[in-house]
């Protein structure tokens, strides 16, 4: 399996798995898993590239976040409003409408990831 292909796999199986648990109203996971997806899409995007951006844990978040604004530009606020729904999903679990934004934006991330580099997430 290539590297894409890994990527692909585990951004594909955590989005099914955000989207469970937004079904069973386990919102506090909802952001994290939400992350975990879009950071497993841009790994599977740069990987095309021959970027690996895992390779390296301690700047590989900062990367991830660099690499993308820079490449999909119009991405940039659905980006941080995963990011910034982290802390209040995962520490205050705020009700089931931050739940869904957060759910919007990785949707919204994917779908642009797929329809630039033809990758397929769902």
């Amino acid at each position: 399996m290539s590297d894409v292909e890994i990527h692909v796999k585990a951004a594909c199986e955590k989005r099914l798995a955000t989207l469970e648990e937004f079904e069973k109203r386990r919102y506090m996971v909802v952001g994290d898993l939400a992350i975990k997806t879009v950071e497993q899409a841009i790994e599977a995007a740069a990987a095309l590239e021959g970027k690996h951006f895992h390779l390296q844990p301690r700047s590989a978040h900062s990367n991830r976040l660099r690499w993308i604004k820079e490449k999909f530009p119009s991405l940039s606020k659905d980006v941080d409003e995963l990011w910034g729904a982290y802390g209040a999903l995962g520490y205050a679990s705020v009700n089931g409408e931050r739940a869904r934004k957060v759910i919007d934006a990785m949707e919204r991330v994917l779908g642009e990831i797929e329809r630039e580099t033809r990758i397929r997430f769902k």
